[in-house]
């Protein structure tokens, strides 16, 4: 009686003993999973400011008339770009310039209806 007993605890101890060490492995797999800023970010050439000056001065419009002006870092195809949006008291724009060439990608604008 006291053999089974005994064959019985040092199975539940190795068992207890295997599933800690799987745990402990599990433990840090989840660290690696998460991406570090210096990988998601990326490095460009054009600052905010410049882009926003290429979008103004392609649509005639002063930073002073500008309304509702936002700047936003994105990633389109791959490639690192400023979403622009603004409106002055006509139209609203909106422009998508490559974040280290400065080219325009995308611009479209719309009338504002009262």
């Amino acid at each position: 009686m006291t053999i089974k007993k005994f064959s019985l605890l040092a199975i539940a101890s190795l068992s207890l003993l295997s599933l800690a060490a799987c745990d402990m492995d599990d433990k840090d797999d989840h660290m690696d999973n998460q991406p570090k800023t210096s990988q998601t970010s990326k490095k460009v050439k054009l600052s905010e400011d410049k882009a926003k000056s290429i979008a103004l001065k392609d649509a005639s419009v002063t930073e002073a008339d500008a309304q509702m002006l936002s700047v936003t870092q994105d990633n389109e195809d791959g490639k690192a770009v400023y979403e622009i949006e603004f409106q002055n008291k006509d139209q609203e724009y909106s422009y998508t310039i490559d974040a280290n060439s400065g080219d325009i990608v995308e611009k479209s604008s719309e009338p504002i209806n009262d």
